[in-house]
């Protein structure tokens, strides 16, 4: 079952944790004041809440580039976050890794651990494409492993399977949308 669709930014780190610590004391208190106030709570905070309780490491997103839908995982830990796709084994055309950070910058991003090549695509905080990088390989050796980023500040950073953007016609300043699911 799917929760609402909603928009929201994801906090990394310490602060997300403590985030989903308050939220789920809050949604807790709330629960036990009243069953009949659920209409009344905060869709953002009953998704953050769900994915605290199920310990659901991932939220879910749906990103949409050009008429190309793409479901999307979403790390909320900083340790998720430092992994990124290096936990799987394979990507699909329609799957995707979505990272949205607190703050823009010039988020770097390598290639440790991978098993397979993936395009990255590093969006601004109007959702804009800043920068692409394709078809990177994985990294022989931690020792000679080049780390990627944009010359331009980035909020979110998406991950696709490799040749996605040649595919899919992902080129700088390409609109990118993406709603959160679950």
């Amino acid at each position: 079952m799917l929760v609402p669709t909603i928009k929201v930014r994801i906090l990394s780190g310490s602060i997300c944790l403590l985030l989903l610590v308050i939220c789920d004391s809050m949604l807790s208190a709330s629960a036990a004041q009243s069953s009949s106030s659920n209409n009344n709570t905060n869709p953002v905070l009953k998704a953050i809440q769900k994915t605290f309780l199920t310990d659901s490491r991932y939220l879910k997103a749906k990103v949409t580039v050009n008429d190309f839908e793409l479901d999307a995982d979403v790390p909320i830990t900083s340790e998720l976050m430092s992994k990124g796709l290096a936990v799987k084994n394979q990507l699909k055309e329609n799957e995707a890794m979505l990272f949205i950070f607190q703050e823009s910058a010039k988020h770097l991003f390598w290639m440790k651990d991978m098993k397979f090549p993936i395009d990255i695509i590093w969006l601004d905080s109007a959702r804009r494409v800043v920068h692409i990088e394709r078809n990177l390989q994985p990294c022989a050796s931690v020792f000679f492993c080049t780390g990627y980023s944009p010359s331009a500040d980035s909020q979110y950073v998406l991950e696709t399977v490799a040749g996605f953007a040649q595919r899919h016609n992902v080129n700088m300043g390409s609109d990118i949308d993406f709603e959160l699911v679950r």
